[in-house]
């Protein structure tokens, strides 16, 4: 991948030691991006359709994603695993609440952590493929690293101030 036009992280420059630290600070560091916000500061959304809620529901989406294919990829390489969610489309909000959304976050980074464990070198490279490509097994937590760092940015920037 190359660096996000948006965020400017380039994942390929994310070791996975470091992708691990960074997803480990996530559940505390999204929890205190929302702290204290009200429910209309957490579900008005700006030009692009997004709110702060739909940024936590879909950062929970796909920590949980990637945490429940992480295992499966480490130990069964070549795996074809689901497509992560939509980045065009924020996810509906219907059902969607801050705190099921901050549990999946937290379930996700706790599950690719774990998933890790004492993980290193060459199971790193083992290759499994999502949504038509392919992959090495460390793009999960470079990924995962990116879209956490990405989308704290995002709600930094449409939360009210």
């Amino acid at each position: 991948m190359a660096k996000c036009a948006t965020c400017g992280i380039d994942e390929s420059e994310i070791s996975e030691h470091d992708g691990l630290d960074a997803v480990r600070t996530f559940p505390g560091r999204y929890r205190r991006a929302v702290d204290g916000m009200t429910t209309d500061q957490l579900t008005s959304g700006v030009s692009d359709g997004w709110s702060v809620l739909a940024y936590l529901t879909h950062v929970g989406d796909v920590l949980d994603r990637l945490g429940a294919a992480a295992t499966t990829v480490l130990d069964q390489p070549g795996t074809d695993v689901a497509s992560l969610p939509d980045e065009t489309t924020p996810p509906s909000a219907g059902s969607a609440d801050v705190a099921s959304a901050l549990d999946r976050i937290d379930h996700g980074a706790a599950e690719l952590v774990a998933a890790a464990g004492d993980v290193s070198g060459e199971a790193w490279t083992r290759p499994f493929t999502i949504g038509g490509e392919s992959h090495d097994a460390g793009w999960l937590i470079r990924h995962a690293a990116h879209e956490g760092a990405h989308h704290l940015r995002d709600i930094a920037r449409v939360a009210p101030q």
